[in-house]
């Protein structure tokens, strides 16, 4: 039919623009705060849509070959999950902000200590890098999640903050859930009609992330014209954490090579604040609700800077 042909072609031309559109999203979000109030309460649909890309971008064959000698992928979730928290924390906590600005030392614990995002695996489909890997690093960092964040939380802020009960049944519903249903797609299309939509899927990908976005964004604007430094600064924060974060993880992973070692990079500094925001965001303040909405912005620009890395690596190999 006509029209689907059209609305796949212009999926796929979104999908061809991957990582810039990705960047252009963010900024899209921004302009239209009005819409935050009607996306919010539809995130997690967001989220079990882009997990479920995440599946069907995945190579069945490479994710299994990954499954059966798994120690880098579990290597990776426990660098991102214990090692990265306990390092981070400990340096925030040297600075004495905890008692200078609790508020802040909060949310900030609250973000080193929770899970990458779960649209990673996707992200990494659009930048060019190995899917299967991060999807499988993803799944067994969501697995720990619930301890890990716990243990974290209580031991820099003396208080679990998030009920582990709670935080794992809502992972284990979304991997699941979605997964079963990328499963069943799979099963009823075949791979190889899967395989002809890569480009619609990236492209319902971004439109996926750009609704995120929206939700996200409602509280920038209003921050930066009630005390622009601040808001400056703290965004300015976002991106030099998420860069050290990158770098520290690319010189531990080093020797698994730098294609991997970016696909943990890019797990490790792009954090699911969404899942405090939505298991205890009514119980935080107007600051960590700003500080949620500007660490989207690396997460959505970050892609853009990496996809020439990955672009130079694939043809280098």
């Amino acid at each position: 039919m006509p029209i689907l042909e059209g609305v796949r072609a212009a999926l796929a031309w979104i999908g061809r623009q991957g990582t810039r559109a990705l960047a252009v999203s963010i900024f899209l979000g921004v302009a239209v705060p009005p819409l935050a109030d009607y996306v919010k309460p539809h995130l997690s649909e967001t989220v079990f849509v882009l997990l479920l890309f995440s599946y069907l971008r995945t190579d069945p064959a490479a994710f299994r070959r990954y499954l059966r000698a798994p120690a880098l992928a579990i290597a990776a979730a426990l660098w991102i999950m214990v090692a990265l928290p306990l390092l981070i924390g400990s340096a925030y906590a040297a600075t004495g902000l905890r008692d200078s600005w609790p508020e802040l030392f909060t949310i900030l614990i609250l973000h080193i200590a929770i899970s990458p995002i779960t649209s990673a695996a996707a992200f990494t489909a659009l930048i060019g890098l190995d899917v299967a890997f991060a999807l499988l690093t993803l799944i067994l960092a969501n697995a720990v999640t619930p301890v890990t964040t716990v243990g974290i939380s209580y031991l820099f802020l003396g208080t679990a903050m998030i009920s582990p009960i709670e935080l794992g049944l809502k992972l284990a519903f979304f991997f699941i859930a979605s997964g079963t249903a990328a499963w069943v797609i799979r099963r009823v299309a075949g791979q190889p009609w899967i395989e002809k939509q890569k480009e619609p899927l990236d492209g319902l990908n971004v439109i996926a992330v750009f609704i995120f976005a929206i939700a996200a964004m409602g509280s920038v604007v209003p921050q930066f014209m009630a005390d622009p430094w601040f808001a400056l600064a703290l965004t300015a924060y976002a991106f030099v954490l998420t860069a050290v974060l990158i770098g520290l993880t690319l010189l531990v992973f080093w020797r698994a090579g730098i294609e991997l070692g970016l696909v943990v990079g890019f797990l490790a500094g792009c954090r699911n604040l969404g899942l405090v925001m939505a298991a205890i965001g009514t119980a935080l303040p107007p600051v960590a609700w700003f500080y949620f909405a500007v660490v989207q912005f690396p997460i959505y620009i970050f892609p853009a800077l990496l996809r020439p890395l990955a672009r130079r690596m694939a043809k280098n190999r």
